[in-house]
């Protein structure tokens, strides 16, 4: 599924060097989602993204996460340092509306699955397909509200279906070739 992904991002890239011409106008992109949760179970959510616009209906990118989660309705209470990347694809269909695929991959410490309590590394490799409703804020500026789901979710996945996530983008406007 890895390669797959891999590519259909180098198609995609190759298709759309072809389709560019020399307007280039905000291709880059940078933002990413940022989530809170405090209780008894507490999770703060870092993801910085960064993409390519490779053409008016396609864009890729990678990106970042870091998850501190708590959950003390476990005892001992459940503490994970979750650490990760990720590289996607997005088709627009309209200005409002994209689909993404990703491949991600997540890293944590516990001992929750060992039998003798041994601290072990936990690999999460997910698998995650969904839809964005993406609203401009102003010509560089968006906020979007996606709703995604794992396709390969297992006991060592730190989140369960759906996945929702909330963020904002800065496009990098590029300057014109003369």
């Amino acid at each position: 599924m890895r390669k797959l992904l891999i590519i259909l991002v180098l198609v995609l890239a190759a298709y759309s060097s072809k389709s560019q011409g020399t307007e280039l106008k905000n291709n880059f992109f940078t933002g990413g989602s940022f989530g809170l949760r405090f209780g008894s179970l507490t999770n703060i959510e870092v993801s910085p993204a960064f993409g390519y616009h490779l053409n008016d209906f396609l864009s890729a990118g990678v990106g970042g996460t870091y998850q501190f989660y708590n959950n003390k309705y476990y005892y001992p209470p459940l503490r994970l340092n979750i650490y990760g990347g990720r590289a996607f694809f997005r088709v627009h269909p309209v200005s409002f509306i994209y689909l993404q695929g990703e491949y991600e991959l997540l890293t944590y410490k516990t001992d929750i699955f060992s039998p003798t309590g041994d601290m072990e590394n936990i690999l999460s490799e997910n698998m995650l397909a969904g839809i964005a409703y993406r609203e401009q804020l102003s010509e560089t500026v968006n906020y979007y509200l996606m709703l995604m789901y794992n396709f390969n979710q297992t006991i060592y996945t730190p989140y369960s279906n759906p996945v929702y996530r909330v963020g904002i983008e800065v496009a990098f406007p590029a300057s014109r070739r003369k």
